[in-house]
């Protein structure tokens, strides 16, 4: 994943050069997680040293939706939070208990040929964090 993408997107949708969304784009493409916009915003000022206003945010995230950079998963709660796209078939969990929502690395062969034009799945399930706090508390 890499900014040339951002950058034919913005030449193909003929819009201007933004330096706050080149930050934003970068720091969804850099980050291990799905982030959702509280996330962004707090993580936000290591990547660009002006405010952003959620609004602005909010419009620069649906650009990337648009030009098929990043995808956009809901918890149970409606929150967003967004990945960069791959080319790669992708599973996510999202937690029954906490509501993390978090890329699975797993074999998606089986699935995929199951859901050929699926961009990726979702799967309702105890992060790994919650199901060791149940563990525990079974042994209790």
């Amino acid at each position: 994943m890499s900014i040339e993408k951002l950058s034919d997107c913005i030449k193909n949708k003929n819009v201007n050069i933004s330096r706050a969304r080149e930050a934003i784009y970068n720091l969804i493409i850099s980050s291990e997680e799905c982030l959702n916009v509280a996330q962004i915003i707090k993580l936000l000022p290591e990547y660009y040293p002006k405010k952003i206003s959620q609004n602005t945010l909010y419009r620069h995230l649906n650009f990337f939706l648009e030009c098929n950079l990043v995808i956009m998963l809901q918890d149970d709660f409606k929150r967003s939070y967004y990945y960069p796209k791959q080319q790669l078939f992708m599973i996510f969990s999202v937690c029954i208990h906490c509501n993390k929502v978090a890329r699975l690395d797993v074999d998606t062969s089986c699935i995929h040929n199951e859901f050929p034009t699926a961009e990726f799945i979702t799967v309702h399930k105890l992060c790994s964090l919650c199901s060791e706090k149940n563990k525990k508390s079974i042994f209790l």
